[in-house]
């Protein structure tokens, strides 16, 4: 009786180990862990300062489908993002979105190789999206935001 007790303890403490295995490994790995795409989500937005040009790509074969950029706007003016994808006819979608992330202005690029998003602006955070919607849309790309002051 006392082995099979020690017998039964030490099947349900292998059955709970593994089940804790299980729990965790899908625990790991989650969508803020997408390796290979560190601006994939709005919170992870990377740094564009104004007036400098940067350098980067979407490439949704390889999920990286989205890119989040932010930059901060000291003097209310005329806020131009302009985007030049590589690819002629990616079919890309660029946004432009507000401190709270909501939607100011999009275009998507068809068959030019240049977008351009014109808004005027208050002081404060902005954020732009580049978005990939199909795998058609892979393209390196270069961006600039500028702001000329009232």
């Amino acid at each position: 009786m006392a082995r099979r007790a020690a017998i039964f303890g030490k099947t349900r403490t292998l059955l709970a180990l593994s089940v804790l295995a299980v729990s965790l490994s899908a625990c790991g790995g989650g969508p803020d862990e997408k390796k290979g795409d560190p601006d994939f989500e709005r919170h992870l937005a990377q740094p564009l300062p104004l007036n400098k040009v940067f350098t980067d790509s979407l490439t949704p074969e390889a999920e990286d489908k989205a890119d989040w950029k932010v930059f901060f706007v000291e003097r209310a003016g005329l806020l131009s993002v302009t985007v030049h994808f590589d690819r002629l006819d990616a079919n890309c979608e660029v946004f432009l979105r507000d401190k709270y992330g909501a939607h100011m202005a999009k275009e998507v690029q068809s068959n030019n190789p240049y977008i351009e998003l014109v808004r005027r602006v208050e002081p404060g955070r902005y954020f732009v999206w580049l978005n990939a919607p199909d795998l058609k849309c892979s393209s390196q790309y270069s961006i600039e935001a500028r702001v000329e002051a009232d």
